[in-house]
């Protein structure tokens, strides 16, 4: 064991003397012997991955007896150029913790084994032999400046080192600022971020014929990943796959 090792061990447990670990989900304690200290095991138990029967390319929900081929209802009408959609959980208590830990709580380290559970994602075969480049969504500079961070580039980091791909910052850019979407509707979200997103020019280059993953934290209606995806498609990329950590399904929240 190196040097390093040991100080880092016996740092850490010091720090466990003083800030015994806490579940960011539940605000339960965290035993000190667990691997990792920022969510505890049964909140991850309690995270559902997206339920069966769903479509294959964007992984929405597909009523029992339908064929979501040809058309799904979900992602029938989107370009083709849009490949696949993957999101590690269904949206609910532990999930939505977790996000607003990372987004709103300044939990920077939450990022970490959220982005563990995407990377273990499974993708189409194509998706895992061309998809090089990791996108992350922009957000505003204000957002940044309140926050300190972009949640979705902390994202994108870890799920690029574990998949083996390159985070590419810098590709995709915010133009303008945006409301929330929070209380949105679903038209409402797709005209408040119609535009407003781009690649700059000199990303072209490094964009071209790629197939590029975007990451963000949740998939609501799509709004925002299809129009990053769209501003990603028009600067040269050549396909677009979307990966996120929870997904709202609304009819799983009733």
């Amino acid at each position: 064991m190196l040097i390093r090792d040991v100080l880092a061990g016996a740092w850490a447990g010091a720090l466990d003397l003083v800030f015994a670990p806490v579940c960011v989900a539940c605000r339960e304690p965290v035993a000190t012997t667990e691997p990792e200290r920022i969510v505890c095991r049964v909140c991850w138990a309690r995270c559902r991955p997206l339920p069966a029967p769903r479509c294959d390319r964007c992984w929405g929900p597909v009523p029992a007896r339908e064929n979501p081929r040809p058309k799904c209802r979900t992602c029938g009408e989107w370009p083709a150029a849009v490949r696949s959609i993957r999101s590690a959980f269904v949206m609910g208590p532990e999930p939505r913790a977790l996000v607003h830990a990372l987004k709103y709580g300044g939990w920077r380290a939450a990022a970490e084994p959220m982005a563990a559970r995407m990377a273990a994602m499974a993708w189409p075969r194509d998706v895992d032999d061309e998809a090089r480049l990791v996108v992350a969504v922009p957000t505003s500079g204000t957002r940044v400046r309140e926050r300190g961070y972009n949640q979705a580039a902390l994202l994108a980091d870890g799920f690029a080192r574990r998949t083996g791909r390159t985070a590419a910052p810098g590709l995709l850019v915010r133009t303008r600022a945006t409301a929330t979407q929070t209380t949105l509707h679903p038209g409402e979200r797709r005209a408040n971020v119609a535009h407003a997103f781009a690649a700059p020019a000199a990303a072209a280059g490094e964009l071209r014929g790629e197939h590029v993953i975007l990451v963000d934290d949740v998939w609501t209606t799509g709004a925002t990943a299809l129009a990053c995806s769209q501003a990603l498609l028009e600067a040269g990329a050549r396909v677009v796959s979307v990966a996120t950590f929870a997904r709202v399904i609304p009819e799983l929240e009733r």
